[in-house]
């Protein structure tokens, strides 16, 4: 009974959940930038899902809680609607330029006055929005993370499928731009009001959402490697 238990727990986990690290350079802001104390580097950032979610879990360098006027935000390109390389949801000159699709979803985020976050996603002419997350939190230290946790759903992402992103960090102006860019290892902006966009050049990162059915069968391989389930061979 315990075996059969554990078994079930077992690939009920490993159909639910799967996670990537996206590590991003450090100290890779423009030195005329201030990088907020380091809390406008970006250290790495993971990615994770369930049934019903998607997560985002971006970790920077630096204490947000006492340097706390820094934005994050995550662009990303389904490739399932129509997408935009000439805007994003809050207006700054952040774009992507997707392979298979330009961005269409926008995560915003903050930290100061108790912190908020927000979803906007394109039409085909302009952003909609704001809409409310799943989850938001973050918390402070030598290194602090911010997660935000969004729907599949609110995303049109119900199915196995792939899609494109880039995680952004930022000041606190309206119009200021990708300070630290999470898929690129180099220096993003030199001027706070550049145009940033990211793309096969400058850097993409994806992710991809197995079928449950996928996902049980990796499971099952995984248990079989342990020896909780034998192979069995015929007569």
């Amino acid at each position: 009974m315990k075996l059969f238990s554990f078994v079930c727990a077992f690939l009920v986990a490993a159909s639910v959940q799967a996670s990537m690290i996206y590590n991003d350079s450090l100290a890779d802001i423009d030195p005329g930038i201030a990088n907020g104390n380091g809390t406008l580097d970006i250290v790495k950032m993971e990615v994770s899902h369930t049934d019903s979610d998607l997560i985002f879990a971006l970790t920077v360098n630096g204490n947000i809680s006492t340097t706390d006027w820094g934005k994050f935000m995550v662009g990303i390109a389904t490739g399932d609607s129509a997408g935009t390389t000439t805007s994003d949801g809050w207006g700054r000159p952040i774009y992507l330029d997707g392979p298979s699709g330009d961005m269409n979803y926008w995560l915003g985020a903050w930290v100061d006055a108790g912190g908020g976050s927000q979803l906007w996603s394109y039409n085909g002419a302009s952003w909609d929005g704001p809409a409310a997350l799943t989850s938001y939190s973050f918390s402070g230290g030598v290194q602090s993370l911010i997660t935000m946790t969004v729907s599949r759903s609110s995303l049109g992402l119900t199915g196995d499928d792939t899609f494109y992103f880039d995680a952004y960090s930022s000041g606190g102006g309206g119009g200021d731009s990708a300070v630290d860019s999470l898929s690129n290892p180099n220096v993003s902006i030199t001027a706070w009001d550049q145009q940033y966009t990211s793309s096969g050049t400058t850097g993409l990162s994806m992710y991809t959402i197995p079928e449950p059915s996928t996902a049980m069968l990796l499971g099952v391989g995984a248990l079989i490697g342990l020896g909780v389930i034998r192979r069995t061979r015929r007569a």
